[in-house]
């Protein structure tokens, strides 16, 4: 046996010990700092529209029939002989406005710019999908929304959703915010009545916005599942977290469980009802809940003088508008106002109050939440109760509406307007052996609140009027 024959091949070192040669190449900063680095077909495809008429008339799948691109050069170059095929390289309706760019590339000729290719009818739209719209390459989605239409007389909202999502994910719809506002009305459908159910109130009401969030909140769902979300879908809205937990508090339920149409009526029948001095106390009222200006005010009148017809004309006026109003007064006794009641009750005020005392809102996420949706709090029989409880109040709703507003921080109430009523000459808060002074010391106007309120008073008596236009 030959010593060739006693050697030991070790193929392994071999492999990592081979060497192969390869094109040069070029440093990476030469390269880097090359001017036409930036350059793409694409774009040096525009660049070729403002120098060659003939440019101007082809599209861009067209534009290899008649130039060449040199990619030493990285420019289009007019063909010496021969033609090629140009071809678009696929793009999914999932990547969205990518899609769209693509469709108007096998139509738009001559753009100079990526506005040009945007522009219809010398009009610059917001979006490539706009422009495809425009120049009718899209269909309409009749079909998709007649289908909807269908189902909704057999199948159940649920179904319905499911089949909008499922149209989402398959990217069948081209415009999917259209087909959203045609068929809402039939995908909330069942949506009222779960809610009842969850929350055991059979004369749940729920606005046209609450039931259009959770349909919404179905469909993300339904999307999730499948890995998808709306947010893919840029058109599309998408459920508004506070609406949905404002559609699921009971409490907010209650206060927002009224006909807006029949508010709007009756605010018209109250307004032009009101006196010349009772319509200066509203617009007063009204210029307050500005929440630009975060102040509030004080009405102070003598009984008969009509404060109550301006307070149902102020919540009608609020409560039109879908907004909340909280009706309050300091004892029971007092409650005239629609779903009224106690300061105590509504605010969770304590019994036994120090100057440092907070209300118990902060434990019920639900009335949180009414608080920081409240636009107007009228609050009846204010003199008659101690300062701590206004100041409790205060103190509670900064902790509650925490804000990085510090104007709105620095303001009563975090802003809120809040409309007293009452006069100083009827009871004032009572204290327990205390003094005359001591009363007063109790009293709002002794509070540092007082001085950010603005007095608003009625002096005629509508009694007295209403007695002698019955004399008359």
């Amino acid at each position: 046996m030959t010593d060739n024959q006693n050697e030991v091949v070790d193929e392994a070192k071999t492999s990592y010990n081979c060497r192969y040669l390869s094109a040069y190449d070029d440093d990476v900063e030469d390269v880097l700092n090359k001017p036409t680095v930036g350059y793409s077909r694409f774009t040096a495809w525009m660049e070729c529209n403002e120098k060659y008429d003939l440019a101007r008339t082809l599209t861009y799948i067209e534009f290899p029939k008649k130039f060449v691109w040199k990619q030493d050069e990285r420019h289009w170059d007019l063909h010496k002989r021969g033609f090629s095929i140009g071809r678009v390289h696929h793009v999914p309706p999932a990547f969205n406005e990518a899609y769209y760019l693509r469709i108007l590339l096998n139509k738009v000729s001559d753009p100079m710019c990526f506005e040009d290719i945007r522009t219809v009818d010398d009009e610059v739209c917001a979006t490539y999908r706009d422009a495809c719209y425009k120049r009718d390459l899209l269909d309409d989605d009749n079909e998709y929304i007649e289908a909807i239409e269908e189902a909704s007389h057999t199948a159940s909202g649920y179904y319905l959703q499911s089949l909008f999502a499922t149209m989402l994910i398959t990217y069948s719809l081209f415009r999917p915010d259209d087909v959203w506002k045609k068929t809402w009305p039939y995908l909330i459908d069942g949506i009222l009545y779960k809610q009842q159910n969850e929350q055991k109130n059979p004369d749940l009401v729920l606005l046209e916005a609450q039931l259009k969030n959770l349909a919404l909140l179905e469909i993300q769902n339904f999307l999730l599942r499948n890995n998808y979300t709306l947010r893919y879908f840029s058109t599309m809205p998408f459920p508004d977290e506070d609406s949905i937990v404002a559609s699921t508090n009971r409490f907010m339920n209650e206060e927002l469980a009224y006909d807006t149409q029949f508010m709007t009526d009756e605010f018209q029948r109250l307004l032009i009802s009101l006196t010349a001095e009772q319509r200066d106390v509203y617009n007063e009222m009204m210029k307050a809940n500005d929440p630009k200006k975060g102040v509030f005010s004080l009405c102070t009148v003598m009984e008969g003088r009509g404060k109550l017809f301006i307070w149902k004309t102020l919540s009608v006026s609020i409560g039109s508008k879908a907004k909340i109003v909280l009706n309050v007064a300091s004892s029971g006794i007092s409650l005239l106002l629609e779903r009224g009641r106690t300061a105590h009750s509504r605010f969770l005020i304590p019994i036994n109050l120090t100057e440092d005392s907070t209300c118990s809102i902060t434990r019920n996420p639900d009335i949180c939440n009414i608080m920081s949706k409240t636009d107007l709090i009228i609050w009846d029989k204010a003199p008659m109760i101690h300062k701590h409880d206004f100041e409790a109040l205060d103190r509670t709703l900064k902790d509650v509406l925490k804000s990085g507003n510090r104007n709105t921080y620095e303001h009563p109430f975090m802003g809120k307007v809040i409309v007293f009523g009452g006069h100083f000459r009827q009871i004032l808060p009572v204290v327990q052996n205390g003094s005359h002074s001591d009363i007063v010391n109790a009293s709002l106007s002794s509070s540092h609140i007082w001085s950010k309120c603005k007095v608003l008073r009625l002096t005629k008596n509508m009694r007295l009027m209403v007695g002698c236009q019955a004399s008359d």
